[in-house]
């Protein structure tokens, strides 16, 4: 299989550098494009008016990677189209430094790196391991080339990626599928001082304090478990819309008789 490895960390990071080792030595071709240094909590950011400049580096294995002057998901997506021989058969981005669970899923360069890869249609995996002073990036790089092994058999549908978080003490090895904890993590801004004198305001964040749903991805975690959440692209609310559209289309007083405005069709 063709991989495209990308992250939020850097080219150089232990997370990628393991992930590179162990897929290329499970027989897989890997192709590594990443940001030239670290790009984390860019979501699916990318850049518009200023062009990408890419360096060359030999990978551990004397393959060429590409370090990208851009976001993770330029990283993806140059690397998809243009950088790598193609075809790719599937993207993975990672492995994190940090856990990206639950709400913190919208600000991850992980998650978005494979949102876009998933937004092209490739299958697309995005591994993270929970930050620790001591990271076990071999055992978490194992579980990462299991997981590219299985994906086949998930029948993941285009436009969705798999979100895969591994915590740093495992207490089941039996993996889970868990949906996002959709509870905003709790935050508060510190203050210090700035090198002119200003107040900066320095966002803090409580991940271990704050609540976590029932059988939610964050709960599960927590316990130990190995947890998988399939995540989408924005998307249509169907509900929402259906409701909206309903209340849209009434006839409103004194125009019963006259023709209803057509509904918009449902293929958005």
């Amino acid at each position: 299989m063709h991989i495209l490895l990308t992250n939020d960390d850097g080219l150089r990071a232990d997370g990628l550098m393991a992930a590179y080792r162990a897929l290329s030595g499970a027989g897989h071709r890997v192709t590594a494009c990443a940001p030239d240094r670290e790009r984390s909590a860019q979501s699916q950011s990318v850049s518009l008016y200023s062009g990408l400049s890419v360096q060359e580096v030999a990978m551990p294995d004397g393959a060429t990677g590409y370090a990208v002057s851009g976001t993770p998901a330029d990283c993806s997506r140059l690397g998809c189209t243009t950088l790598a021989e193609p075809p790719v058969d599937l993207v993975m981005s990672g492995i994190n430094n940090d856990s990206n669970l639950g709400y913190d899923a919208n600000y991850s360069g992980t998650v978005g790196a494979a949102l876009e890869a998933a937004a092209m249609g490739l299958p697309a995996l995005a591994v993270s391991l929970a930050r620790s002073d001591g990271p076990d990036w071999p055992g978490a790089a194992a579980l990462a080339v299991r997981a590219v092994a299985l994906f086949p058999g998930w029948d993941i549908p285009g436009g969705v990626l798999v979100n895969l978080n591994i915590p740093s003490r495992i207490t089941d090895p039996a993996w889970v599928w868990a949906p996002l904890n959709l509870i905003a993590v709790s935050e508060y801004y510190r203050v210090e001082a700035g090198p002119d004198g200003a107040r900066l305001f320095m966002r803090a964040r409580l991940e271990d304090e704050s609540p976590a749903q029932p059988g939610s991805d964050v709960d599960l975690f927590r316990q130990g478990r190995i947890t998988l959440s399939p995540l989408g692209p924005v998307r249509t609310e169907r509900q929402t819309l259906s409701r909206l559209q309903d209340q849209i289309l009434a006839a409103p007083p004194g125009t019963e008789g006259q023709a209803a405005p057509r509904r918009a069709q449902e293929s958005l």
